[in-house]
């Protein structure tokens, strides 16, 4: 009953929020309602499914791109004069995050459990910034630096 219509959440959000500047978590409370309702109407499923791939093509070409602009947005508040491990650290996240795209064999003599993790680029690069920062940066505690990025990020 519940299995006909596709309700998952994915990062592209970020691209909503940037294209249409809502950020209200109601927004997202109703979508979900939406979506469980949807679910329960096999009809609508169809409908949407009937959408043409050019129209979603376009949707996701401004999707994806909004995603990378708020990526580089920001990248362009981290202190790389000041503090020149976190250009290593951007460097090899984006670096690791390439490597299922020029090497997509490269997993073929590791664990097959891992493949799922090892063949995604989006999480190889999440994974080695965060353990990157944390290697680099993460000694390190600045307060007032993190008060200072939690209100930056608050004004966005």
């Amino acid at each position: 009953m519940f299995s006909t219509f596709p309700y998952t959440s994915f990062s592209q959000n970020v691209g909503l929020v940037g294209v249409t500047g809502v950020k209200s978590r109601w927004v997202c409370v109703a979508a979900g309602a939406i979506m469980i309702v949807l679910g329960m109407l096999p009809k609508m499923a169809a409908l949407v499914e009937s959408v043409p791939t050019f129209v979603l093509g376009g949707a996701g070409l401004v999707m994806f791109g909004m995603v990378a602009a708020t990526g580089i947005r920001i990248l362009a508040n981290v202190d790389f004069k000041g503090n020149r491990n976190n250009l290593y650290i951007v460097a090899l996240s984006i670096g690791f995050g390439l490597v299922p795209l020029v090497a997509p064999r490269w997993t073929q003599h590791m664990a097959h459990g891992l493949h799922p993790l090892l063949e995604s680029g989006i999480l190889l690069t999440a994974i080695s910034a965060v353990v990157l920062n944390l290697y680099f940066n993460g000694g390190r505690e600045d307060k007032a630096g993190a008060i200072e990025a939690a209100k930056a990020a608050e004004a966005h």
